[in-house]
């Protein structure tokens, strides 16, 4: 597996008995060869190997420390995130947040994670927004109101609709306001009840007479 090639490059001892912690990693010293051993996991078609080249590729990441391993990893995520395999995009989205807001079409690129059906990915470009949103531009956050990603908040609590909420956190910090905060629930799936924040009283905002006047 190329994975375990990236696995025996750390440590002996490591911070955790299972899996692979990012202080496992501020031992080691970007190589060619660890550079090599990064990309090949990248074009595997293992899934696992993929996520795991990523995972090394954004902790021993310094933009503009390596110019050329910073655009190989710019193509190879670019590569990546129009195969639109789950799970990977939203790797693909953080280094395009990291590496490539001077590509000419970084905009439509973030746009397109923030409509896609990768919800990691969502979330990443959600809260990256303002690097490729104009200032007061919401519009593009409206469509997180019906976003269906529910997520637990802790280890066996309740569930929430994340994004729906963060959106619109999201847009409140964007025009500089704060709306009362009225809890919704429904049942999610058929089984257990997921939370959100309702946005009527932004509507409200958006709608009123004052707002269209640009005096609110």
């Amino acid at each position: 597996m190329i994975r375990a090639r990236l696995i025996n490059r750390l440590p002996a001892e490591r911070v955790n008995k299972v899996g692979v912690s990012a202080n496992d990693l501020k031992s080691l010293v970007l190589t060619d060869g660890l550079k090599s051993d990064i990309f090949a996991a990248l074009d595997s078609k293992d899934l696992a190997d993929i996520k795991i080249g990523f995972f090394f590729a954004e902790q021993l990441l310094k933009p503009g420390g390596d110019k050329r391993f910073d655009e190989d990893l710019l193509q190879t995520s670019l590569r990546l995130f129009e195969i639109g395999t789950r799970d990977v995009q939203s790797h693909c989205v953080t280094m395009f947040a990291l590496l490539g807001q001077r590509m000419g079409n970084y905009r439509e690129l973030m746009l397109r994670a923030l409509k896609g059906d990768d919800a990691q990915a969502r979330r990443k470009a959600l809260l990256t927004c303002r690097t490729f949103l104009n200032p007061d531009e919401i519009g593009p956050l409206e469509v997180f109101e019906n976003d269906d990603y529910a997520t637990e908040v802790g280890m066996g609590s309740h569930l929430i609709y994340e994004l729906r909420n963060l959106a619109l956190e999201t847009i409140e910090k964007m025009i500089g306001r704060q709306f009362k905060k009225f809890e919704k629930t429904e049942i999610y799936k058929g089984k257990n009840v997921v939370f959100w924040w309702d946005w009527e009283p932004f509507h409200k905002w958006k709608n009123s007479i004052w707002h269209k006047l640009k005096l609110i």
